[in-house]
């Protein structure tokens, strides 16, 4: 009976955090589906400690982690702008951790379960992502929050790019290494994996989700040089020049693979006209702060008007020229600001923060930190970013000490760790229960290998 509440509860708990818009509003909270499994599997956490005490759960990373971030987040509030809020914010928080712990315990990363539920989950959202934009196109209804941006099922499109880009990953390992194991059987035929993950860097790409685009490069980069190096550590019975021949050989096959999963969604949303961003342009304002813009001359006047995408048939139907031009990346700027201001005030309480939403409460309600680090340095203190980078130190230090006994499971390690910490630079995911989900699940590969141990 527990055995099939706990797959029932793993499935769904899972599935659902591709739901991450609330469905109903409690006291101001908004309640989103992941919600309904707090509640079961709280009760299955309990089962255990009533029949066996706390030895599964004492095991538990994110317990230690959860109870620090709740610890620091309590010591805050003593400087809370609004302590009902940082309250309720505590409360979803222990929620998470509850959830992390599950996840931690029960989704070990060879559960067929826990992979079903994942893949179901990003492929309707890929289904949503491309509706939308085609939706977009045609001007049919199309929910976006941002004009030719996909948000699926997401507040907003950069947090259904970053469910993208770090939930591919066990799929793009498993692709390199051709192994499907773990998968259902669906999965398990190499054309059909190919054609998965295909779709879910498309409609990654649309999302124009700049952070998530830099994680799956980066992902993509630490699995060939690790795949290569441990492609060359096996062989190493035969002479140098074999070795490299054979380390060159997986290097370029691995290549040619990932940039195949790249450049043909290119070719393909330009064809199909999935998005009206500039892609190439996007991803080179990455590195130089501009990005090109929309614009509409009056050729009467000379008037230059900046305009949405969604307006510009509207203007050129008026006799507007429309242009592109050059400026310095609004985003960019805001970010910046953001930063600015997140360091204002941990400048007021630097040691305790100044309790959880405390960004919020200062702008308004109208966004956060933008930067993990930055946001738990605010809300929680020292202690809230000395727990984060320590989170992030063990996975690291953890991933490189298994490159010699589990050589797959470190390559997820090292990855995953990488690609959460750079999302995590451009995004604060305190409340977004996918990261919580993620972090427990790149814990529960360690556990798994500290127990062969």
């Amino acid at each position: 009976m527990k055995n099939l509440l706990v797959k029932i509860v793993l499935w769904f708990s899972v599935f659902t955090l591709a739901f991450e818009l609330p469905i109903t509003n409690i006291a101001g909270q908004g309640f989103k589906f992941w919600m309904f499994s707090v509640l079961a599997s709280g009760l299955i956490l309990l089962w255990d400690v009533c029949k066996d005490g706390f030895l599964k759960i004492k095991q538990s990373k994110i317990l230690l982690f959860g109870l620090g971030f709740i610890v620091f987040s309590f010591l805050g509030l003593l400087a809370s702008p609004e302590i009902g809020y940082s309250l309720k914010q505590i409360f979803v928080l222990a929620s998470l951790v509850v959830l992390g712990i599950f996840w931690e315990i029960y989704g070990n990363h060879k559960n067929k379960i826990f992979y079903s539920a994942l893949a179901s989950g990003l492929l309707l959202s890929v289904a949503a992502a491309l509706y939308q934009n085609i939706a977009f196109e045609f001007g049919w209804l199309h929910f976006e929050v941002m004009a030719a941006r996909p948000n699926a099922f997401f507040p907003e499109a950069d947090w259904l790019g970053m469910y993208f880009a770090l939930g591919i990953l066990p799929f793009l390992v498993a692709l390199a290494n051709n192994k499907f194991t773990n998968f259902s059987q669906f999965l398990r035929n190499k054309f059909v994996f190919y054609c998965f993950t295909f779709l879910i860097i498309t409609a990654l790409i649309i999302t124009v989700a700049r952070a998530s685009w830099l994680v799956l490069l980066a992902e993509m980069v630490i699995i060939i040089l690790i795949s290569c190096y441990l492609k060359y550590r096996k062989n190493i019975r035969f002479s140098l020049g074999y070795k490299l021949k054979i380390t060159s050989y997986k290097l370029l096959s691995l290549s040619l693979l990932f940039f195949s999963l790249i450049i043909i969604p290119l070719i393909l949303i330009s064809f199909l006209h999935l998005s009206r961003f500039n892609i190439p342009d996007r991803f080179r304002s990455i590195f130089f702060r501009e990005h090109i813009i929309t614009v509409a001359e009056n050729p009467a006047t000379g008037e230059e008007i900046k305009i949405n995408l969604e307006e510009i048939e509207q203007y050129r139907a008026g006799g507007y020229l429309i242009k592109e031009d050059y400026i310095i990346d609004e985003n960019v700027v805001s970010r910046e600001e953001k930063a600015r201001g997140a360091w204002d005030i941990i400048k007021e309480h630097l040691i305790l923060g100044s309790g959880l939403g405390a960004t919020m409460v200062a702008t308004n309600y109208q966004h956060n930190a933008n930067n993990l680090f930055l946001e738990w340095w605010v809300c929680a203190g020292l202690g809230g970013l000395a727990l984060i980078i320590s989170l992030m130190a063990y996975l690291l230090m953890k991933g490189f000490l298994m490159l010699k006994s589990n050589p797959q499971s470190a390559i997820i390690i090292l990855a995953g760790t990488a690609g959460f910490i750079i999302v995590n630079l451009f995004n604060a995911s305190i409340f977004l229960a996918f990261a919580w989900f993620y972090l427990a699940w790149l814990l529960s590969i360690v556990k798994s290998e500290n127990r062969r141990a």
